[in-house]
């Protein structure tokens, strides 16, 4: 079976968990098994996206990012890092101040998502979008100062 094929597969079985997950939460009545079974059908969901996004990078040239996206992901992604670092802060105190050991399961998957997602995000400022940014200053110097013929015909 060839990459491709697995990737395929992978994203076939990541949203048939979520569909069975989402119908084992909408049969159960307990809020937090119901909270916990949506939760983790929304990762599977996401993973299927992400096997997608994998299909993508391996079969098609990506789209470059503009210098105006570069700064919007910037600003965007600056303050959801803050976001994630004080709700991260605050679930760990809340974990530590609780007694009840089902707040406490709640809110230690409640942490360590906002972990995962304040390292990722600061993973995505740091190396994908400034390395992805196809700026008009390296346009112009892919026409100008890095060609042989400086723009003009070659050869």
């Amino acid at each position: 079976m060839s990459a491709h094929s697995k990737i395929i597969e992978f994203i076939q079985l990541e949203k048939k968990y979520a569909e069975e997950l989402k119908n084992l939460a909408e049969a159960t009545k307990h809020p937090v098994l119901r909270t916990l079974f949506l939760g983790i059908a929304q990762d599977s969901l996401k993973h299927s996206m992400m096997y997608e996004a994998i299909l993508q990078l391996t079969s098609q040239i990506q789209p470059f990012i503009s210098l105006e996206e570069l700064k919007n992901i910037a600003t965007t992604i600056s303050k959801h890092i803050e976001t994630e670092l004080k709700m991260l802060e605050e679930a760990r105190k809340l974990l530590s101040t609780s007694q009840d050991p089902r707040i406490k399961l709640l809110v230690a998957a409640i942490a360590d998502d906002e972990a995962k997602h304040h390292a990722l995000l600061l993973t995505i400022k740091k190396n994908i979008a400034e390395e992805e940014a196809f700026t008009e200053e390296i346009y112009w110097n892919l026409v100008w100062k890095d060609s042989p013929w400086h723009g003009t015909p070659g050869g």
